[in-house]
C-alpha cells in the first residue's frame, strides 16, 4: 500500500468502496498461504502492486447474504494462483527460510557456531528510564548491516532487536519496565514492547519510526532499500522481536561514507588505506 500509494479499496477497485471487508478476506488468506504455507517471499513488489490494481473486480463474491467456506476456499485458491508470479520460493542459503515464527529459537542456536551471520541488540532506546532513542545504538546496528553485507555478494545476515547480550542489560529492563526476560539457550529474550514508550505505546508506529529511521539515514544504496524492504516483526510467546536482514549487494556498502567488515561477531573499519584493494576484492 505504501509503495502504490493508494488505499486498500483504491487499489483493488480504483475508488473507495465500502465493500472491502470480504475482498480483504480473500487477499488476506492469500497472501498467508503464499508466505506462510508455501513458505515463499515478494520477488517484485512493483509487479505486485500491478496485479492487485483491479483485482477486486475479477473476485467472485456474492452480495448480502451468508459466504459458504467452500466458496470462500475456491475464491482464494484463484486468487493465489493470480498473485503466486509475483513470489518466490525462499532461498536455500537463507538461514530463516522455514518460517520466523517456528525458527527463532533455531536461529539462536545457529548464531553460536554462525556468528559473522548474526547479531543481537536488546533495543534501540538508552536504558536510562527517559524513553528516548539511542543514536549510537541505532548507527551501530546499521554498521553491523553494512559489515554483514560486505562478507560477500548475496550473503546474508540477521540483526536481532529484543535479545540482551549481556545480563545486565535484562536485568535493567526488569528494574525499569518490569519485563522478565524469556531464557533460551544462554539468551535472555526480552523483546521490544517496552520500548513502544517513545512513539506513543504503538508497536505498528514503532516499526514504521525504525523503518522511516533506516530511510533516512546514512546507509549506502541498495542496501538501504534492501533493509528496509526486508524488517520484520515476529512474535516469540508474549513478546515481539524485529528482525532486520541485510544482503551482500552489486558493490560494496557503507554507512555514512564509512566501509565495514564482520569478524567473528565483531566489526571492524576498513582502513582508507586499504580502502580500493578491499572494493577490487570484493566478491
Amino acid at each position: 500500500m505504501e509503495d502504490a500509494g493508494l488505499t486498500f479499496s483504491e487499489m483493488i477497485f480504483g475508488k473507495f468502496t465500502e465493500r472491502a471487508p470480504r475482498y480483504f478476506q480473500v487477499l488476506f488468506l492469500a497472501f498467508f498461504q503464499l508466505l506462510i504455507k508455501n513458505n515463499k517471499k515478494v520477488s517484485s513488489y512493483a509487479d505486485l502492486v500491478g496485479r492487485l490494481k483491479g483485482i477486486g473486480e475479477k473476485i467472485n463474491i456474492p452480495e448480502g447474504g451468508r459466504w459458504g467456506a467452500e466458496d470462500r476456499h475456491n475464491e482464494v485458491v484463484r486468487q493465489v494462483a493470480v498473485l503466486e508470479k509475483s513470489f518466490v520460493d525462499l532461498e536455500e542459503g537463507d538461514p530463516t527460510r522455514s518460517r520466523w515464527l517456528t525458527q527463532f529459537e533455531g536461529i539462536l542456536t545457529a548464531s553460536k557456531t554462525e556468528q559473522a551471520a548474526y547479531d543481537f541488540k536488546i533495543g534501540f532506546i538508552r536504558l536510562n528510564g527517559e524513553d528516548k532513542c539511542d543514536e549510537g545504538s541505532f548507527d551501530k546496528v546499521m554498521e553491523t548491516l553494512v559489515a554483514m553485507a560486505n562478507n560477500a555478494p548475496n550473503k546474508r545476515g540477521y540483526v536481532i532487536i529484543g535479545v540482551a547480550d549481556k545480563d545486565a542489560d535484562a536485568a535493567r529492563v526488569l528494574e525499569l519496565y518490569g519485563v522478565k526476560a524469556i531464557e533460551f539457550a544462554n539468551f535472555k529474550i526480552t523483546g521490544i514492547d517496552h520500548e513502544q514508550g517513545f512513539v506513543g505505546g504503538n508497536l505498528d508506529k514503532y516499526l514504521m519510526t525504525i523503518t522511516n529511521k533506516i530511510k533516512q539515514s546514512g546507509l549506502s544504496e541498495p542496501l538501504k532499500t534492501y533493509a528496509q524492504k526486508n524488517i520484520r516483526l515476529i512474535s516469540y510467546y508474549s513478546k515481539h522481536i524485529i528482525v532486520l536482514t541485510s544482503s551482500g549487494q552489486s558493490e560494496v556498502s557503507n554507512f555514512n561514507g564509512n566501509y565495514f567488515v564482520r569478524e567473528g561477531n565483531k566489526n571492524s573499519l576498513v582502513d582508507p588505506k586499504s580502502l580500493a584493494t578491499f572494493i577490487r576484492a570484493y566478491g
